[in-house]
Formats: C-alpha cells, structure tokens, sequence
C-alpha cells in the first residue's frame, strides 16, 4: 500500500480525527488513576489512530517503527514500576505518589501507577500496531 492508495477524503477526514483521537486518548490515559480508563484503553484508541493513518496514507512510515520493540520498552517499564518498590523493601507493585513542582505548572501529584500505565500503553499500542502493519503488508 502506498500513500496515494486512501482516497483523498479519507485523507482529508484523518488529518481532522489523528489529532482528536490521539487527544482523546491522551486524556483517558491521564485520568486513569483517578476514574475508569488508564494506558489500555488509551492504547486501543492510540492503535485505532494509527489504523486510520494506516488505511489513509499507507505503510510506508508505519514500516519503519519495530512496533514489537514498543511493546517490549513497555513490558520492560511496567515490570520495573513493580520490581523497584520490591527492591526498595516494599510491597511488588506497591503505589507511592510523587509530588513535585514545575515552574509554569505549579505544584503536581503523580502516582507511579501512571508509569505502570505508560507501560500498558506501549504494549497494547506495540502489539496492535504490529498486528495491523504485518496484516497490511500480506501479499492478496
């Protein structure tokens, strides 16, 4: 599939939906400590963005991302998130907060079960987008 196979409105609609759903996962990714959602679903909705850039301006680039390796950095961050607390003479997977100060942001309270959640993230993304580029790429 090259970048001229999706139609010019399928084009035109992703350069309108890429950024929304992105944002949208964005935002579930983030509210994921507080309410329902978290780094799966935010994963989900990030592959389905990349299915429509898929599907509107083909495989080129897409190839060019080991998606398998993504998934691995997220294995690799989400076991860590567990195994440093048990490390540290705490429970596996024990959850702290860290609260910092950022200087156009003011004073933030962060959950390491959000790191837990970027690891999930990277491997739903990692692993779907595998699935969907390797599928692109069968010979019909």
């Amino acid at each position: 599939m090259t970048s001229q196979d999706g139609s010019p409105i399928l084009r035109m609609v992703a350069w309108f939906t890429l950024p929304l759903t992105l944002l949208v996962a964005g935002r579930i990714f983030l509210q994921g400590h507080d309410l329902p959602g978290g780094g799966f679903i935010a994963g989900v909705m990030a592959a389905a963005a990349g299915t429509i850039y898929l599907l509107a301006f083909g495989t080129k680039k897409a190839v060019k991302v080991v998606w398998w390796q993504v998934a691995a950095v997220g294995l690799l961050i989400s076991l860590a998130t567990g195994t440093v607390p048990l490390l540290l003479g705490k429970a596996y997977m024990d959850n702290t907060f860290l609260d910092f100060h950022l200087p156009l942001l003011g004073a933030q309270h962060l959950p390491t079960a959000t790191f837990f959640d970027l690891g999930v993230f990277l491997i739903v993304l990692g692993t779907l987008m595998t699935i969907f580029v390797e599928l692109s790429l069968e010979k019909k």
